[in-house]
């Protein structure tokens, strides 16, 4: 109505036209006057979204009675999918509050992902709405603006992140030659102002930025050391397809400003980052790992459509790495001689610990004729090695979709039939009811650092439960059977002295492969059962 010059009033009755001092005429001129003012139609285009339908009907209805139905274009989609083709304009946003205890996770998780999607329209300025004070936490930088306002009896803050103007003189502008972001226009933001209820963060020197997202300064140069390094090591490591190996580690936060990981599998690319503290704010940070990404994509040769990323972050207490999607893209690679079903796109892991690839082949040189038990057997890697060198196999873990995805790894080797058997149990139990009449010539015990699984009684801890747990599987060993453990835990101690009955050597710097250049990627020991555990 405003756009239009529409007088507010103008469906509405006032007590004042009942005053005889006032004349009926006098009214039905200032009724056709400011008819005469309204404009036909807006300008530009107002789009209002919702993604609850009832909510989005009573939208409708209530600009129809205002008379302005034809002005706004009405779309039923979720705020994630937000975008727009136009240069400049304006988000305002009333998410909800969360006020009750039961929508707070689902509410953070929302407030947490907007910079994602508002850093698509660099150009535009934003406006949010709500009840929060912890709002600016939650998106990680602070509001140019805030203005105190009621919604109904709620004291809210509208939060304004102000965009570039669309008449500021174009060569002003910066853009990336790698995203359509405002390079190096980064404002620096220096004191906070309060007047009658606003507070503003004014832009210092008048210099440009989008109102989320963007590149530091800085982002340019990590860039090009970044492209340099990972130029280097696949030029190292371009023959080793040619050897049969098609599955290695390309770079390993070889650069400290730039933490990710890069594995190759054949013509994918799996990459994962690493947290490290940054001065981005989670907008620019989502902006300058797009820039990575696609300069990782560019020096390999790889088109973004075979680009996997993951985010992997610090582990604490008893929290373990989540699914971080749902897409299930699944291919199958070759290592070995063999062949493995990997999951680039749902998981941290993918199904092949690429660090393990020494370790495989040395079961598999040692499996002839023995019969091999897989503990924590995860996707099965270590029984089809074994098999492959002529086991007979056991893989034991808790999880279903890991006994399943063992199962298929080994179907897809041609091993099947009851030389091979998959038991979904807890590894310390398995190891009490399993009879010690059937004991194992050859064993591999990869065990995660922690697991909080709802079929246990309590979590499994690697530092804790490890001599436990071997000190079980030494009744379950012939004499002179062989023993592999590994951890990835940096800070884990082996309990030798509790471990009577084995020889124990670590082999670590013979089973790190060497396109690890973190040689303590894993610790792997050997351990040899020399006498009778009873």
């Amino acid at each position: 109505m405003i756009g239009r010059n529409m007088a507010p009033g103008a469906y509405r009755e006032f007590a004042a036209e009942a005053w005889p001092r006032l004349s009926a005429a006098l009214w039905s001129q200032a009724r056709d006057e400011a008819r005469d003012l309204a404009q036909p139609s807006l300008p530009g285009t107002i789009i209002g979204s919702d993604r609850d339908a009832e909510v989005l009907s009573l939208a409708k209805y209530h600009a129809k009675q205002a008379g302005v139905q034809g002005d706004i274009h009405f779309q039923h989609r979720n705020f994630a999918d937000l975008s727009s083709k136009r240069k400049f304009g304006c988000v305002i946003a009333n998410p909800p509050y969360g006020q009750r205890l039961s929508e707070q996770r689902e509410i953070e998780a929302l407030y947490r992902g907007m910079p994602d999607v508002l850093r698509r329209l660099k150009t535009w300025s934003h406006y949010l709405l709500t009840s929060r004070s912890d709002f600016e936490r939650l998106i990680g930088q602070e509001a140019d603006r805030r203005r105190k306002l009621y919604n109904g009896r709620i004291q809210c803050t509208l939060f304004q992140f102000h965009g570039p103007r669309p008449d500021q003189p174009e060569s002003s502008r910066e853009a990336s030659d790698t995203q359509n972001a405002l390079t190096d226009a980064i404002a620096e933001r220096d004191h906070s102002v309060e007047a009658d209820g606003d507070t503003e963060r004014p832009v210092k020197n008048g210099s440009l930025r989008p109102a989320f997202g963007g590149l530091l300064p800085a982002a340019k140069r990590q860039a090009e050391e970044f492209r340099n390094r990972l130029t280097k090591r696949a030029r190292h490591l371009r023959k080793w397809p040619g050897r049969g190996i098609t599955c290695f580690r390309l770079y390993e936060r070889d650069v400290p400003e730039v933490p990710l990981v890069i594995d190759r599998y054949e013509d994918q690319l799996h990459i994962t980052e690493y947290e490290r503290p940054h001065e981005r704010s989670p907008a620019e940070h989502a902006d300058w790992l797009d820039m990575i990404v696609k300069t990782a994509a560019r020096v390999l040769d790889v088109p973004m459509s075979r680009v996997f990323f993951k985010r992997r972050q610090r582990q604490r207490g008893a929290t373990q790495h989540e699914r971080q999607a749902d897409e299930n893209r699944i291919f199958t690679v070759e290592e070995g001689g063999l062949k493995f079903l990997v999951n680039l796109s749902d998981y941290v892991d993918t199904g092949l610990f690429l660090d393990h690839r020494i370790t495989r082949g040395m079961v598999r040189d040692m499996a002839h004729g023995k019969r091999f038990l897989n503990l924590f057997g995860y996707t099965g890697a270590f029984s089809a090695y074994a098999a492959d060198g002529g086991a007979r196999t056991t893989t034991v873990d808790l999880s279903k979709t890991y006994v399943d995805w063992a199962r298929r790894n080994m179907v897809l080797n041609g091993f099947s039939g009851s030389k091979h058997q998959f038991v979904r149990s807890d590894a310390i139990q398995f190891l009490k009811n399993h009879p010690v009449d059937h004991p194992f010539d050859l064993a591999v015990v990869d065990p995660p650092t922690f697991s909080n699984s709802k079929s246990t009684e309590r979590f499994w801890d690697v530092q804790r439960d490890h001599a436990t747990l071997l000190k079980l599987l030494q009744r379950h060993i012939v004499p002179g059977g062989t023993v592999f453990f590994s951890t990835n835990f940096r800070r884990f101690n082996l309990a030798e002295k509790e471990l009577g009955g084995y020889s124990i050597r670590e082999i670590s710097r013979q089973t790190v492969p060497p396109d690890f250049r973190n040689r303590r990627i894993h610790r792997c020991w050997r351990l040899i059962r020399q006498t009778d555990p009873s």
